[in-house]
């Protein structure tokens, strides 16, 4: 009688074997997931900021004036409180078109002091047409932040086209030079002008002759003079009061150019001095 080996057939795997093999197999994707799970990002607590939340809030950022009627200008007023522990003050106004004049009264604001910022456009400068303009507010409440205002406004086809919409005069000599400013009105006929004034003594302005222009529309006129001026670019507005309802004053930009700077004016100062001009 043959005997019957004790060592296993190894082309018959141990069932035992295969029991484990198949346990092995299913944990797989368990170890599987808690291998990623321990390896993948895990929420971390926020890193702590010292530095306090701006103290300059506005009740609205974005105003929006929708369709307007057609006149000289149009007013945006965003209010704004100082929620911080100190003073707050407001070193620029930068708008984004020349075309808006920002107006605040006062640069320097208490804690809990509450005020309003005017935005104004002047309309007679801008095409017809949905516009969207910014203005960015840069003020110091312990650090340096800026916040930027937003003032949607569909403006109508004007009535009362203003040419230049901004005036530049060049002046580097003492000879005093003159440029027009002329006002039509389109769809009333005439009008006039009643009074007119500068914002800065570096420019006068007179009433012109009414004249005709090639279309047959009678024109108003502006004239200003700027005579000798100090180096440098000086900002001044022409203000125009006139006769129609619509357009009770008009005001025109005018951006003077002087002699250039002296050359130790432009020569970079040392270490520690002052470069505000």
């Amino acid at each position: 009688m043959a005997s019957t080996s004790s060592h296993p057939n190894p082309s018959h795997p141990n069932p035992s074997h295969r029991s484990i093999a198949w346990c092995l197999l299913a944990l797989l994707p368990l170890a599987t997931a808690v291998g990623f799970d321990a390896a993948g990002t895990r929420p971390r607590p926020l890193a702590s900021d010292n530095q306090p939340p701006p103290g300059l809030a506005f009740d609205q950022y974005l105003v929006n004036l929708g369709p307007v009627p057609a006149q000289a200008e149009h007013r945006a007023y965003f209010a704004f409180t100082n929620t911080g522990p100190k003073p707050i003050t407001v070193t620029a106004l930068r708008p984004s078109c020349g075309c808006l004049n920002p107006t605040l009264r006062k640069a320097t604001w208490e804690p809990g002091e509450r005020a309003v910022f005017s935005l104004k456009v002047l309309a007679t400068r801008e095409p017809p047409g949905p516009k969207e303009y910014t203005c960015r507010v840069e003020y110091n409440d312990g650090a340096d932040r800026e916040v930027l205002l937003r003032l949607k406004v569909d403006l109508p086809e004007q009535k009362l086209v203003v040419s230049p919409k901004a005036l530049i005069i060049y002046q580097n000599t003492p000879d005093p030079v003159t440029r027009p400013i002329t006002l039509t009105r389109h769809m009333a006929g005439r009008i006039n002008v009643l009074e007119v004034s500068t914002t800065s003594p570096l420019a006068q302005a007179v009433i012109g002759r009414e004249q005709v222009d090639p279309q047959g529309l009678r024109t108003a006129q502006v004239l200003v003079t700027v005579g000798a001026v100090p180096p440098g670019k000086h900002q001044l507005f022409v203000n125009i009061a006139t006769d129609d309802p619509e357009y009770p004053e008009v005001r025109v930009p005018i951006l003077v150019m002087g002699p250039p700077l002296p050359r130790s004016a432009n020569t970079s100062p040392g270490p520690g001095a002052d470069n505000r001009r």
